[in-house]
């Protein structure tokens, strides 16, 4: 019997019947493995908005640590200690001044009231002081203690003595007049204080710079103390100078950091410069080292001695 091609074709209807449902079910897997969501994708979602997650936290408590630190450092911030003792306005220092409980501005508002000559003559013209309350005027009343030199006349009880009597001599200092001054390389602590503006601790600071400097060239240097009051340079003059030298050639490097011109960094440049090349003979010879500045060796000029 002969078969065509057609027949390898033929499904007898049962056949078709299985071979439709095989379709069908293969059709739905296909389906189904295209429409689920890929487990890398959500793996990948989740770590992502793991990691986001984590990051903010770690911003957050981040942020709480700086706030928590802030807030400690704010309330371990301790409060400035006022103290109540004896003290003379026309003469009391900053510190002192700081201490009793006054502001820097107002501490400055003295400091500019005495440059310009003013004198605090009883305890009550403390008074006149810029922003200072009436409690702090209360507080500070009982302790005001007025030097007799800045007391006036009448003020000061006044002593019977016989005419050769010398007990009520030096009773009142006279502060200096208008057009007055003091030599600055020569005035000792006592004759300072006749400054206006000048008392026993801004002349002990002037004497002990004049000491380290070896002496004053200009009143400018003044300025070179810190916190020394403006405005008082008119009443000081610089003559008969004999300043004491720095022996750049021949002093250690502890001896030359001692001037106030010279830091330790400097001093030692200066040592190993004379090791290596021999004796200094001009201040140009240190103009190649960075530790100095053309400022600093035309400051240094007057002082130097190059004896070896």
């Amino acid at each position: 019997m002969k078969h065509s091609w057609k027949d390898l074709f033929y499904f007898s209807k049962a056949d078709r019947t299985v071979l439709m449902f095989l379709v069908g079910v293969l059709t739905g897997v296909a389906l189904c493995v295209l429409l689920m969501p890929r487990s890398e994708n959500v793996t990948a979602i989740d770590e992502s908005q793991t990691t986001h997650d984590l990051t903010d936290m770690a911003v957050v408590k981040q942020q709480d640590t700086l706030n928590n630190k802030q807030k400690a450092f704010y309330y371990q911030q301790e409060q400035r200690r006022v103290e109540t003792f004896e003290f003379d306005p026309n003469t009391a220092d900053s510190t002192q001044l700081l201490r009793l409980g006054l502001q820097p501005w107002q501490v400055r508002n003295i400091y500019k009231y005495r440059a310009k000559g003013g004198r605090y003559h009883r305890p009550e013209d403390f008074s006149k002081l810029y922003g200072l309350t009436k409690g702090d005027y209360d507080r500070l009343l009982p302790f005001i203690k007025i030097a007799d030199e800045y007391k006036l006349m009448s003020d000061i009880p006044q002593v019977k003595v016989a005419k050769n009597d010398t007990v009520a001599k030096g009773l009142y200092q006279e502060k200096l007049k208008e057009g007055e001054t003091v030599n600055l390389n020569k005035a000792d602590t006592t004759f300072l204080k006749k400054v206006p503006g000048i008392g026993s601790y801004y002349a002990r600071r002037i004497v002990e710079y004049r000491k380290r400097l070896g002496g004053f060239v200009s009143v400018g240097q003044l300025s070179e103390l810190k916190d020394f009051p403006e405005g008082l340079e008119r009443w000081f003059v610089v003559s008969s100078i004999e300043l004491e030298p720095i022996y750049i050639n021949k002093l250690s490097i502890d001896a030359l950091r001692r001037h106030p011109y010279l830091n330790f960094y400097q001093a030692k440049v200066i040592v190993e410069h004379r090791r290596k090349y021999g004796p200094i003979k001009k201040l140009q010879s240190l103009s190649l080292y960075e530790e100095f500045s053309s400022s600093d060796l035309e400051r240094l000029q007057q002082y130097v001695n190059y004896d070896e």
